[in-house]
This record gives structure tokens, sequence and C-alpha cells, in this order.
């Protein structure tokens, strides 16, 4: 067994083997958004309320150095935009997988986008990441998403697959992807590739229920967990939204089981 798969292990504490992820790095691509205002305090609901990953830019690592008990995994994001600029969808290179290892990270994550003129120089990125994770034997999450296809207006499913097995052919350890639109395309991206893929909680969504029996399907078309962040620091109630994904992905409750059941403990 080795390095990597002991690190792996400290993201996949469920006895499914499902993944609650939660990204935190939205402070640099959109600043102090609501819900991200005080950063330490999500990181420490996400922390308390037992999500098993943590995906944190360098900078906000110092958070967990004084917290007591145990962490959860924690991914040092190694890629940056920022809407202040001109090309936010190009993401760069702004930490290495030695510094993520100096400052305690279990792993590594990275945003690649597809489908723009940036492409190439993230493909080499990716390149050139994957190779260190190989060789100090650190997972890689890798975020992939489809971005200004031929100017189309969304992103369609074929796209999708096709970006999560570049991921995979570039040696990622965990895909995280964009939620397709037809639960059967997700069923044959998990069953074709040979590390887990995780599905993005996406933009906003104002239903609550809505967005559960999303994350039921995901897990029913075999997802390995999902990774989500607005939908729930977003939320009316991050802790019991949290809570009920758990639910969800480590106990495999129905969407209106979990949601059941949380609010009657925060009723209490």
């Amino acid at each position: 067994m080795g390095g990597k798969t002991l690190r792996l292990k400290h993201f996949r504490n469920s006895p499914n083997g499902r993944m609650v992820i939660m990204p935190l790095d939205h402070g640099v691509s959109l600043g102090p958004i609501p819900g991200l205002e005080r950063p330490e305090s999500a990181i420490r609901m996400a922390v308390r309320e037992a999500a098993d990953a943590l995906v944190l830019h360098k900078g906000m690592l110092g958070f967990l150095e004084a917290m007591n008990g145990k962490l959860p995994g924690i991914f040092m994001h190694l890629s940056a935009s920022s809407e202040l600029g001109f090309t936010s969808d190009h993401k760069v290179l702004i930490g290495s997988v030695e510094e993520a290892l100096r400052r305690g990270a279990d792993g590594v994550s990275m945003h690649v986008n597809l489908g723009n003129q940036s492409e190439p120089e993230m493909l080499q990125d990716l390149g050139m990441i994957g190779d260190a994770c190989g060789q100090w034997q650190v997972p890689l999450l890798v975020m992939i998403y489809v971005r200004e296809l031929n100017g189309a207006a969304s992103v369609p499913d074929s796209a999708i697959a096709y970006a999560a097995r570049i991921a995979a052919e570039l040696g990622a350890d965990i895909i995280k992807i964009p939620m397709p639109e037809d639960f059967r395309i997700l069923k044959e991206i998990t069953a074709a590739l040979p590390v887990p893929v995780v599905v993005a909680g996406g933009s906003k969504i104002a239903e609550i229920q809505v967005f559960l029996e999303r994350v039921e399907k995901a897990m029913e078309a075999g997802a390995g967990g999902v990774a989500i962040g607005r939908n729930i620091f977003q939320s009316h109630d991050p802790r019991l939204l949290l809570r009920a994904v758990c639910s969800v992905v480590h106990r495999e409750y129905s969407s209106k089981t979990a949601w059941d059941e949380v609010r009657e403990e925060g009723l209490q």
C-alpha cells in the first residue's frame, strides 16, 4: 500500500466510501461572498458537522491550527483566478504539491476549465501537478468544467463526460464534475472511470428538497460523493443542510427521510 492510498483514506471515512467534500475556496475567485464573510465560521461548522474533506487555499489553513478534535481531510487548492480580471476562466497555479505537504494538507486540488483559449496551459499544469502527486504520493482532486464551448448557452452532457474522461486519463484520483442533466449519463461516467467521481452542488438552488433529491439521484447513479459549497454555506441553516447531505451520502437515506430527521433535530 502506497502513501497515496493511505492519504486517500483520510477522505473516505464512511463504510460505503462516499465523500462529502466542502469546497471553501471561493474567497479568491469571488471575494467575501454571503456565507463566507468570516471563513473561520464556515470552516468550524464543516468540521463540527463531520464533512469528510475541505478544499481551502493555503492562507485559510491557519484557521485549522487552533481547532481541537478530529479534522476532516484537507485539500490545499493549487489554482486560482479572480473576477476582478478579464480572464477569470483561466486558472493559474499558485502553489505546489511540496508546499501543500509542508503546510500539512492531505491532498491537493486544482480547477481546470476546458473549451476556451487557455485550455492548453491548464492541461499542461494538470500534467505537471499529476506528475508531482505521483512522486510525492499525494491525492489529486481535479475540478473539471467546460466553459465557452463554441458560444453555447449550456454545456451538453456529452461534454461533461468528455471532461471527466480527460481528468481520469491525466491522473486525477478524485474527479469533480457538474451534475449532468441526464442521470443516465452520470451512471455511464461513474461506471467507466477507475476513480471516484463527485458531483458539484452547482448554482444556488432555493428549494432544499429539490436540492437533496438531486444529491439522492446522484448517489443512485453511482457518484462517489458530492462537493458542495454555496448550496450549503449560503443556505438558511448550513448546519442542518450539511447534516442532511451527509445522511443521504453516507447513510443512504432518501432525501425526504434525511431532511425530516434533521428538521426534527433542529426543533429540539
